[in-house]
């Protein structure tokens, strides 16, 4: 039968054992001795600032980006090697830079993808095997292999390739993050080695997107990176994912505020000519009085709006009206 201690009891034997009338078993030293080598081997150094630029938050709103881009990419790259391709779109990761380099083959090709609107860039990385089958599809092999392409670096007509594709992921990537926020993207170089992309430093958290292709039924990968902190830019509108009625709405927000814009009166003025003159000559200026100046009578004149010269044109008459004819628009 199990004896159960009254509180009395209880309370007796904790104030023996604090007073050290009743006597405790010490643990022999190799006893001792073990404890402490398992603990040993247990303990691992943890890199607390590693982990705290890791962990960051999370942006949903990618998600639904990257989603609609694999979609769109899979039938521009079909009509562009007249051939049906699988894009499929994997689980977004969040890790280091130097991480996400150590598991890429070298050499490699890395691409570079200004992004204007949010001042920063993507890094995008071709698989070799879906590059060379693309390149046999569009030369009209009939059974596409998949050679050995370990250890040596892409041909000119290779990357002539791989731009052209490029220019498919900056114009899906564009149509792709339009609900959220919009963007442009354009090539700007190509580098076989990660170590002759400075741009971001080892330590520094990137967003990789991993897609799935596969060509004419050869398997292949494309990655994409993006820096995290040029992600945290936006993040206020990667923190929800957009919905049907947001993105309607949002469209109908802006129609309506594109037309108001429009109604806004502007000054618009020409300028027959310009002379700079001292201010004595000025101060000599009177009826009659004649100066030369920067252009003939036949010369086009400009036309300014808001202070800003925009135009060129004529001046002349239309229907007894005066009016200036515009030649050409002048860029900024």
């Amino acid at each position: 039968m199990e004896q159960i201690l009254t509180q009395e009891e209880i309370d007796a034997l904790l104030k023996g054992l604090s007073e050290g009338e009743i006597p405790v078993a010490e643990e022999t030293e190799p006893k001792k001795q073990e404890v402490k080598e398992v603990r040993q081997q247990e303990v691992k150094r943890f890199d607390f600032l590693r982990h705290t630029r890791v962990r960051k938050e999370h942006f949903p709103a990618l998600q639904f980006i990257f989603d609609r881009f694999s979609k769109s990419f899979q039938h521009s790259l079909s009509v562009f090697i007249e051939e049906e391709v699988e894009v499929e779109l994997r689980p977004l990761q969040y890790m280091r830079y130097d991480e996400f380099v150590k598991n890429l083959p070298l050499p490699t090709n890395m691409n570079v993808l200004v992004t204007d609107n949010l001042k920063g860039f993507f890094i995008t990385i071709f698989d070799a095997k879906m590059v060379f089958a693309i390149l046999e599809v569009m030369f009209g092999a009939k059974d596409v292999t998949t050679p050995k392409v370990e250890g040596r670096e892409f041909t000119k007509i290779e990357l002539g390739v791989i731009k052209k594709v490029l220019e498919l992921v900056a114009a899906e990537m564009e149509k792709a993050w339009e609900p959220v926020y919009r963007i442009t993207c354009r090539y700007s170089r190509s580098e076989m080695n990660p170590a002759y992309i400075t741009l971001i430093s080892p330590d520094e958290t990137v967003c990789m997107c991993e897609l799935s292709v596969s060509v004419a039924n050869v398997p292949g990968w494309m990655k994409i990176c993006i820096p995290y902190t040029i992600l945290e830019t936006i993040k206020e509108y990667l923190l929800t994912t957009p919905s049907r009625e947001d993105i309607e709405m949002r469209r109908k927000w802006f129609d309506k505020l594109f037309d108001r814009v429009k109604d806004v009166p502007v000054q618009a003025r020409v300028i027959l000519a310009k002379k700079r003159m001292t201010l004595k000559d000025f101060m000599d200026l009177k009826p009659g009085s004649l100066f030369f100046v920067d252009r003939y009578v036949d010369d086009p004149v400009e036309i300014e709006i808001e202070k800003k010269a925009k135009f060129t044109g004529r001046i002349g008459t239309y229907k007894g009206v005066k009016a200036i004819k515009i030649e050409r628009i002048l860029r900024a």
